[in-house]
C-alpha cells in the first residue's frame, strides 16, 4: 500500500510540473525577445529592452506577451520589428552581410596586435650576436678584442706573473 501512495505521489507532482512548463516556456520567450531588441523609448536611452525601466519599455512587453499568446513566434516578432524599425532595433548585427565585419574585426584585431606584440618582445629579447671574423685577415690583438674574455684572462696572468716575481 505504501508503494502505490509513493507513485501517486509522483504522478501527481509531475502533473503539476506539466502544467507549469507553458508559463516558464512564455516567460523565456519573453525574455528572448527583451534580450534581442533594443527599446525604442523616446528618450533614445540605447539600452536593450531588458534592461530598461521606461513606459515604453513595459508597453513594449506588454504588446509581446499579446503577440507571443495569439501565436506568433520570437522570429517573427523580431521580424516585424525589424521591418517597423530598420536593423538599428537589433541588439547584436546580423550574421550576413557587411555585418558580418562587425564580427570578424575584432578577431581579427585580437590576432593582428598578438602577432605585432610577439614580434616587438623577440626584437627586443634577442641577444646581439658579435659578427662573424674573417678567416686570416685578423691578428691575436684584434681577436683579444673580439673576445673579452680571451684579453682579460691574459691581463690577469700578466699580473699573477708579476706578483711572483
Amino acid at each position: 500500500m505504501e508503494a502505490r501512495n509513493y507513485f501517486t505521489g509522483i504522478l501527481i507532482a509531475g502533473l503539476l510540473m506539466a502544467g507549469a512548463v507553458p508559463d516558464a516556456t512564455a516567460g523565456s520567450l519573453l525574455a528572448d525577445l527583451e534580450n534581442a531588441l533594443m527599446c525604442k523609448c523616446d528618450d533614445k536611452c540605447g539600452k536593450v529592452l531588458i534592461n530598461c525601466t521606461c513606459s515604453t519599455a513595459d508597453k513594449t512587453r506588454a504588446d509581446f506577451t499579446k503577440m507571443l499568446d495569439s501565436g506568433l513566434t520570437v522570429e517573427q516578432i523580431i521580424q516585424g520589428q525589424v521591418e517597423k524599425y530598420g536593423e538599428t532595433v537589433l541588439s547584436a548585427p546580423t550574421k550576413h552581410g557587411f555585418n558580418l565585419t562587425a564580427w570578424a574585426t575584432p578577431f581579427g584585431a585580437l590576432l593582428v596586435g598578438g602577432y605585432g606584440v610577439r614580434r616587438v618582445l623577440q626584437t627586443w629579447t634577442r641577444k646581439k650576436q658579435p659578427p662573424l671574423p674573417e678567416s686570416g685577415k685578423e691578428d691575436s690583438a684584434d681577436q683579444s678584442q673580439n673576445h673579452p674574455s680571451e684579453k682579460y684572462s691574459r691581463q690577469l696572468q700578466d699580473e699573477l706573473d708579476r706578483i711572483e716575481n
